[in-house]
Parts: structure tokens; sequence; C-alpha cells
């Protein structure tokens, strides 16, 4: 099984490949000891390690003591990121609504490698899209232009070492999906029926698994490789054949952290962009305005975006589509790093016109094209649907000069915009 990574908050430039681990036995299998038995110098003497420890409700929050509903999917093939991101979505759903909402991971994996799609990621012939695996930021792409009758509501690229807003997510939003390192059963021990695992390496990342809970006063006496502080994420592990929790120590590094949530209360997304890498994006002056056209009858209800950096303030606009005539105005603040939806205080009426974005920092675009070996990206740019505001006019994002007018060491494509239907 294989999970892949792209290294970014994005799309990254960089592919890592890792063995995703499939241990191909179930908990029931294995003992699930309340005592550790320890050989000491000979082999007839013993210790013996007894595990007392019990949680209070002081620095512990586990989502599974109030979302009762929480399925604990195993995973099929390499689709451990799937099955994290799955569990992410579910658990904020519930925080949100109240209520459970089962989100199936391979019909997930069909609609991000579908072939029949125009722009998007696209494994290679001869390779097998279960097997292949993929990476957080992949799903926030694909999410993002609405999956069945759902759209992201918002994918929050959170600072893995941060561990208070880690924990504040979780108690607010919902599950944090994670990279670990995983394949090192040397590193495993049990914890009644929970799994324990700590590492101290910060490479070769194989797996995702979804943080829905935490345990500050963990002992760290109870990892089988020493942990050097007390406290331990509460995960759910979509491997072992039947699932399982995972105790995993605060001191093991993470690859990335990352918190979705999607909606029902949206119809249709249109949209010209399949994501944005980590600084891909372009900057015109103190400002950067940027538009998508969209030739669609409906009832605009909110407008999705990308933020690159910890936080910006932005302008939206809406215009007739030859950005002449100003429909309607509404400032909004980017307060995380990750994908924004952001809903319209009111609800247009609207067939050809434009949706235009002033971004203070920098405004978000697609990057080029690119062949992973096993993987490629591709992006599809037509004239006359993303345009860039420069020397007091549009410029179409497909002219050939775009690149030196814009002074930029890559080649942009459509701009991170999208329109998001009642």
């Amino acid at each position: 099984m294989k999970k892949l990574f792209i290294t970014s908050l994005y799309i990254m430039s960089l592919i890592a490949m890792f063995s995703c681990s499939d241990n191909n036995i179930s908990i029931e299998e294995l003992p699930a000891p309340t005592e550790v038995t320890t050989s000491v110098e000979t082999t007839t003497k013993k210790e013996k390690k007894s595990y007392d420890y019990v949680h209070g409700t002081d620095g512990y929050y586990n989502i599974k003591d109030e979302m009762t509903e929480f399925e604990m999917k195993s995973q099929e093939g390499g689709t451990c990121w799937l099955y994290a991101a799955a569990a992410s979505i579910e658990t904020s759903y519930f925080k949100e609504n109240g209520n459970y909402i089962s989100i199936d991971p391979m019909k997930l994996l069909d609609s991000t490698y579908l072939d029949e799609k125009d722009e998007g990621f696209f494994v290679k012939d001869g390779i097998d899209a279960k097997e292949f695996g993929g990476s957080q930021p992949i799903v926030t792409f694909r999410l993002s232009g609405g999956f069945d009758d759902l759209v992201l509501d918002s994918s929050v690229f959170l600072d893995k070492n941060d561990k208070e807003a880690i924990k504040e997510n979780i108690r607010k939003r919902g599950g944090v999906a994670i990279g670990i390192l995983d394949n090192d059963e040397s590193k495993k021990g049990w914890f009644g029926t929970y799994r324990t695992i700590n590492y101290k390496k910060d490479d070769n990342f194989d797996h995702d698994v979804t943080i829905i809970g935490y345990d500050d006063h963990f002992p760290k006496e109870y990892f089988k490789e020493p942990a050097s502080e007390d406290g331990a994420w509460i995960t759910y592990n979509s491997s072992l054949g039947s699932a399982a929790l995972y105790y995993i120590s605060y001191s093991a590094p993470l690859e990335y952290a990352i918190s979705h949530s999607i909606t029902d209360k949206y119809g249709e997304v249109l949209s010209y962009d399949a994501g944005t890498e980590e600084d891909r994006y372009v900057r015109t002056g103190n400002s950067t305005k940027t538009a998508n056209i969209f030739h669609k009858a409906g009832k605009l209800a909110a407008v999705g975006t990308y933020n690159d950096f910890d936080e910006q303030d932005i302008k939206i606009e809406i215009f007739n589509a030859d950005i002449q005539k100003l429909l309607y105005s509404q400032d909004a603040k980017l307060d995380y790093h990750g994908y924004h939806t952001i809903e319209l205080d009111t609800t247009l009426d609207v067939t050809d016109y434009a949706v235009v974005i002033t971004y203070t920092k920098g405004a978000p675009v697609e990057g080029e094209d690119a062949d992973y070996g096993e993987l490629e990206y591709k992006t599809v740019s037509e004239k006359g649907q993303s345009f860039v505001y420069i020397d007091n006019s549009w410029k179409d994002m497909t002219d050939s000069d775009i690149k030196d007018v814009l002074k930029i060491d890559f080649k942009p494509n459509n701009c991170c915009i999208k329109a998001i239907y009642k």
C-alpha cells in the first residue's frame, strides 16, 4: 500500500512515495493486555509493568464520547489518506450540525483520479489508483469543486507543531488529518484496546490518521519508544484490518495537520482551477485584483478561494460580464491558511457575470502542468475565463506574455475563484 505526499501545504512541487502500513491483522487477533512482561538479565526472572492509568477530565477530550455514531472504517489498498479525510469531514459535520453523515472514501477516490475529467490529478496507465496513494491537499482540491450534494466549507492548514491550535480545532471543528510514521512495529505497544506509538524520525512519513481527541496526562512511560513528555493524541487509524484507536505521543513529529469541513447548504460549484500550489500567487502592488467570468443562470450564494498566508483581508465584488458595472460588494477576512468558502450577505440572481476579488497580500492562481512519474497534474485554461488587473486594465491570464508582465518565475493559469450557487 502506498501513501503519496506532495511536499507543500497545497500541491507542492516535489512528490515522495511511501509505503502505507497494512498489517493485515485485526485487533481481535492480538492481545490487549493490562500488564506487560519485560525481560531482565536472565530468562528466568521477569519484571511486570502495570498499566493502571485512568484519564480524568482535565486535559482530556475525545470526540467519540459525544459522537457515538462515529464509524471506524477499515481502508482498502493505499487509501489511508482518504479514510483520514473522511473522518475529519464526518466529525466536523457532526460538530456543526449535530447529526452524522457518512463519507465513502472509495467514492471520493474515484472522483479524485477519474480519467474523464479535464484537469486535476491523473494516475498513469497501468497504475492502480487504489494502491497509489494521495495526500490531504489533493482532497482539498477535489472537494473544493463539489462532491455529490456537498460543498467544501473549509480546509484549515494548521501548524503541525502548535498543539493548542490543534486541540482547539478538535474541540470546536472536529477531527484533524495528520501524517505519521507508522510502519515500524518496534515502536508500537498496547494500552487496553488502544495501540500506542512514539517515534523520533521526522521523515519517511508513510500513513495518514485522524486526531479525534487528546490526553495531556497520558504517561510518557507507556510508550515503547521513550517519549520526552507526557501526553498523547487520540487518533483513529484506518489500517490494522479492522481499524483501531491509537495513542500517538506528543513527542512524535507530524507531517502536517489539516482539518476539512463540508456543508450541504449550497448547490453547484463553478470553477476553472484544479487547485493551487504553495507560493503560487500573484502580486501587482499593495493589493492584487483578479477576476473569473462565469456564464450560468442561478442564485449566487457564496464565493470560494484559497489563502496562502496566516490571514489577509479581501474584497469580493460582483460585476457584469465585461467587468464594468458593479452589482455587489462585500468585505471579508481570510483568517487561516487554507481553503475558504465565503457566504454572501445577499444571494444574487446571476446569468453572465464576473466575480472579482481584491487580495491585500496575494491572489492565488493555478501553477503549471507537472509530471511526477506515476502521477500527472494537468490544467486547462481558456481565453475569457480569468483576468488580473494591472496597469489600469484587465489582462487575460492566457496571454503569452503574462509571466513576464507579472514578473513571476512560473506560468500561471486560471485564477482560484469559485462561484457557489444556492
